[in-house]
């Protein structure tokens, strides 16, 4: 029996209103959180605080393209309060989740998916989209990963619109010329979002060019070099931006990070897409590994008047792209990290995270009753709701509570003559100033290497030699002479940071030295915390 005479299951009511609840609950989420802003988020705030024409220099030094930064810079100008400036990442993220389910009907009506359903498909990918920890925690976050992955979902839809099979029959493809300038516009937007659009692109490219060769019509073949052309134009609106981050290249990074190997990538990404921090959502990371394995490997056949799902060694062209584009990107980065001795951060990712939740849902809708697929949609949003509040709730940062003990000190007469804070390394400067001018409490605060530097932001030009030839004692002198006879110093430090070994250690000992001895007010506590920080006193002596 052909596998082409299956039947699509129905789209239910209970379907439905669970997308719905999905995009409901995801958008609760993603405007929960309540800690202060952790290092990235407090640099993007003081970034786009500047004036709109600083911004490109500040980000030189920073390592990262502008556009977020330009975004944010207007969102900042109806306010400042933590909530709300993480609040634009999740309008963005929202707007992701329509353009989820839109994606997911073309996957459904793609040649080859026979038997999913575009529809169907579309719901549970909005509900995976709408909930997936990945896309949550970036929803509630001041960084522009949210934008990156809105883009690839608005891209995607304009790629199709060129390159995808026809849907109906009765139905032609899309203008072509619109789409193809909105793609130019999308993967412009995209590199001047985040650099790892790059590999996407090539990715992408790839694919497109694959098409290209296969392709039979003139139609699509002229579509296909539309969609090569749009790819190339988004390049070339880029060129004004090459000049910087091709300094960034040289001159920031991460280069004494580790270099990952490329099955660490894979298996770190596709955890963390889950929010795998602890094992159980670990092990809903590799039951989605085996849903997309289906979804690719997977045959709909009818059995004895029976539909089932067989498995073949042939990858099916189902989910066959989304799967290709992710493990490329992943591959291209990864070798270029390696070229680069540079290292990587799962948040790297979110030029593919929508791609993932694409094959999930195309994975799920294997499943061949209304009532299975209902269950299994269900099921996974659940265990995403587990793994997207344990994002949201946990404390980014460990700002607030030094923040809070200081001025406790403050309010309880504890510091008495002037204050000074010292930040090591200078890495904690950015949440730490911003959580103590928040609640009104203006000190210097003096971050380690450089004294004189602004706490606000961090020079990542040179970042790795400067700290190493950097000198505790030196920088505790400096400190006892700018200060007073009275001045009770306050030292926040992590002790874990690369290309800091033993220098917060030795610089909190030489404070005290000059001082009173050093007592902690708080500990680090980097189990329940992304950016952990202790914070020491040394009071006057007498």
């Amino acid at each position: 029996m052909s596998p082409t005479t299956v039947s699509t299951p129905r789209v239910t009511r209970a379907l439905v209103a669970l997308t719905v609840a999905a995009g409901v609950v995801g958008m609760v989420l993603r405007l929960l959180p309540r800690s202060a802003l952790w290092l990235d988020e407090a640099l993007s705030v003081h970034i786009s605080s500047l004036q709109l024409g600083d911004i490109p220099e500040a980000l030189r030094r920073d390592g990262h393209p502008p556009l977020y930064y330009f975004l944010l810079h207007g969102w900042l100008k109806l306010g400042e309060s933590d909530w709300w400036v993480r609040a634009l990442s999740a309008l963005i993220s929202a707007a992701g989740i329509p353009l989820a389910y839109l994606a997911g009907r073309r996957l459904g009506w793609r040649r080859g998916a026979t038997g999913l359903g575009g529809t169907r498909v579309g719901l549970i990918a909005a509900s995976t989209w709408s909930l997936l920890p990945f896309a949550v925690r970036y929803g509630s976050e001041t960084r522009m990963y949210a934008l990156v992955s809105t883009l690839v979902l608005g891209g995607y839809l304009l790629l199709d619109n060129l390159v995808g099979e026809p849907r109906r029959t009765d139905k032609p493809l899309p203008s072509a010329i619109p789409s193809a300038i909105g793609l130019a516009l999308v993967t412009a937007a995209l590199l001047y979002s985040h650099y790892w659009a790059l590999w996407l692109g090539a990715a992408t490219a790839v694919v497109v060019i694959v098409s290209l060769v296969r392709a039979v019509s003139p139609d699509r073949r002229r579509r296909a070099w539309l969609a090569l052309g749009s790819l190339a134009a988004g390049v070339l609106l880029f060129v004004p931006w090459i000049p910087a981050m091709l300094f960034q290249a040289d001159n920031t990074g991460t280069p004494w990070g580790e270099v990952f190997r490329p099955a660490t990538i894979l298996v770190v990404t596709i955890t963390d897409f889950v929010g795998g921090g602890f094992g159980e959502l670990q092990v809903v990371s590799y039951v989605l590994f085996t849903v997309i394995a289906v979804a690719l490997f997977g045959v709909l056949r009818l059995r004895a008047g029976r539909e089932v799902i067989e498995l073949t060694a042939v990858p099916q062209i189902r989910v066959l792209t989304e799967v290709t584009v992710l493990l490329a990107t992943l591959g291209i980065g990864w070798a270029a990290s390696a070229a680069s001795s540079s290292t990587y951060a799962s948040r790297y990712s979110a030029v593919v995270a929508p791609l993932f939740a694409l094959a999930v849902a195309g994975g799920i809708a294997m499943l061949r009753t209304s009532r299975a697929t209902s269950l299994a949609t269900a099921l996974v949003c659940a265990a995403f709701v587990v793994g997207s509040a344990v994002e949201v709730v946990t404390d980014r940062t460990q700002a607030d509570m030094v923040a809070d003990a200081i001025e406790a000190e403050v309010a309880a007469g504890a510091s008495a003559g002037d204050i000074a804070v010292v930040a090591c390394p200078d890495q904690l400067g950015p949440a730490t100033s911003r959580a103590l001018a928040t609640r009104g409490i203006d000190v210097p605060v003096y971050p380690y290497p450089v004294i004189d530097s602004d706490p606000r932001f961090v020079d990542w030009v040179g970042y790795g030699e400067r700290n190493e030839a950097s000198d505790p004692s030196a920088f505790a002198a400096e400190v006892a002479a700018r200060r007073g006879p009275d001045t009770t110093v306050y030292v926040v430090a992590n002790t874990g940071y690369l290309t800091f070994e033993g220098k917060c250690e030795a610089l909190v000992a030489e404070i005290g030295a000059s001082g009173g001895s050093p007592e902690v007010l708080v500990a680090a506590d980097a189990d329940n915390h992304f950016e952990s920080m202790g914070l020491w006193v040394s009071r006057p002596p007498g």
